[in-house]
């Protein structure tokens, strides 16, 4: 590739000069050159994109069909920030693909195979505004939760970088010269997206401030549906079956904070627990069953609010956490947790850190401080030795005596001052708060 050819890709910084490239360089049959004359105009709104999402998006422009029977749907979506959003890129997505179950007002709307869509990307600031395409596919092993892949350049790229980005235009996404074979034109151009977007978080910090925002997010979130759902909508339901079962006035908010942590500590504990990443179909399967609470509680969220319930993962929140979690390098993540925080467990210990970010106040409200472990054993090993030593329990923490037959030991027939005759004097499972830790040691202590 000449340092010619290099110098005009590195050029394309807007809309309008890379449609001119594409249609000198790889043949686009594109007739006007005014690019407002080429396309149709979105607004965010018209998509259903949230006002949050809405900031970050500048123009939503579609391409014109250049011919007739094209199956693919083209955009170009100018965002603010420098990086490339890849959650208001989502967003787009699932408003813009095919649903099996369409709204009237969608049923209105051009929609697309998800395979059939194509975005072309602007972002960053003055002269470092970059161009990128980006595809959405699926990939064996993650689920329905769409993968991106991009092929883009910039200023800063090395010149072996655009001279691969060259070859894969003039190759891949040059205009097909039989505009019949459907197949061939989608197999061609969904070749040229091999390399995964991924904005990399390599610190347990970074994680918990992100993780944090997406939280946040999902509570909004929730409390919104929450709002505008019928008493027969599917949270209502669960919120009222967890206001009947287990906190009588647990408020809307409350319940909305329940799921958002649950769905983001849960997701969390799955991903550090199957380093090859998350599947959509069994992720609570992946939480740990050493945390049966958690795993029980994240089923059930995920059910209500997922693919066989009526709630879109989108709607709620729930692909940004997991894209989050595919997307970040936990083995960095883990790394540097380690470093700061030797012989601790993340997924017990991260909690803390969440909450911190997520909710500072409920943090201190609820006393969610880190127990170090050493205080944690001596806790555990004095309460299993008093058990022992002064209540006569020859097992400890691991005795099945009831309160009842307590009773009768110390004080002859009587009553078990308000508790359950016969429930256990050290209860081995019932729903905590907090990461664990101390339940956790327990559990290691009978065994």
């Amino acid at each position: 590739m000449s340092d010619q050819d290099r110098k005009q890709l590195q050029a394309i910084k807007t809309f309008p000069s890379l449609v001119k490239y594409l249609r000198d360089e790889l043949d686009w049959p594109i007739d006007a050159d005014d690019f407002d004359d080429l396309t149709f105009d979105y607004e965010p709104e018209e998509l259903g994109i949230d006002a949050k999402t809405a900031a970050k998006i500048e123009e939503i422009k579609q391409l014109r069909p250049l011919v007739t029977g094209q199956p693919w749907g083209i955009f170009f979506v100018k965002f603010e920030p420098k990086r490339l959003p890849v959650m208001a890129l989502r967003r787009i997505l699932s408003q813009l693909v095919i649903k099996k179950r369409a709204s009237a007002r969608k049923a209105e709307q051009a929609s697309w195979n998800l395979h059939d869509l194509l975005f072309i990307s602007n972002y960053g600031e003055g002269d470092q505004r970059q161009i990128t395409f980006a595809h959405f596919g699926q990939e064996e092993g993650t689920g329905d939760l769409p993968t991106l892949k991009v092929l883009g350049w910039d200023d800063a790229d090395t010149a072996l970088h655009i001279d691969h980005v060259h070859k894969e235009l003039k190759e891949k996404l040059h205009w097909p010269d039989d505009e019949a074979d459907l197949k061939g034109w989608r197999q061609c151009w969904s070749s040229a997206f091999t390399l995964r977007h991924r904005e990399v978080i390599t610190t347990s910090k970074a994680l918990s401030i992100r993780l944090a925002q997406l939280g946040t997010d999902i509570r909004k979130r929730v409390n919104t549906v929450l709002r505008f759902e019928s008493e027969k909508g599917p949270l209502r339901k669960l919120h009222a079956a967890f206001k009947e079962a287990l906190i009588h006035d647990l408020s809307a908010d409350d319940f909305a904070d329940m799921y958002a942590q649950t769905i983001t500590y849960g997701l969390l504990s799955a991903r550090v627990s199957r380093p090859a990443g998350l599947v959509a179909e069994n992720i609570a399967d992946m939480v740990p069953v050493t945390n049966p609470f958690l795993r029980d509680l994240l089923s059930t969220f995920l059910t209500v609010g997922g693919r066989k319930g009526k709630i879109d993962f989108d709607e709620v929140g729930i692909n940004d956490v997991v894209q989050t979690l595919r997307d970040a390098n936990m083995e960095a993540v883990l790394r540097d947790f380690g470093d700061r925080n030797p012989q601790e467990d993340p997924v017990v210990h991260f909690y803390e850190l969440f909450l911190k970010e997520y909710d500072p106040k409920k943090r201190i409200q609820r006393g969610v401080f880190y127990t170090p472990r050493p205080v944690v054993s001596f806790i555990v090993r004095s309460v299993h030795e008093i058990l022992q030593k002064e209540f006569g329990l020859p097992d400890g923490l691991a005795d099945t005596t009831t309160w009842g037959e307590m009773v009768r030991k110390i004080q002859g027939p009587g009553d078990s001052q308000g508790r359950k005759a016969y429930g256990p004097l050290c209860p081995d499972s019932r729903p905590r708060r907090g990461h664990g830790n101390l339940p956790g040691r327990g559990h290691r202590r009978d065994l």
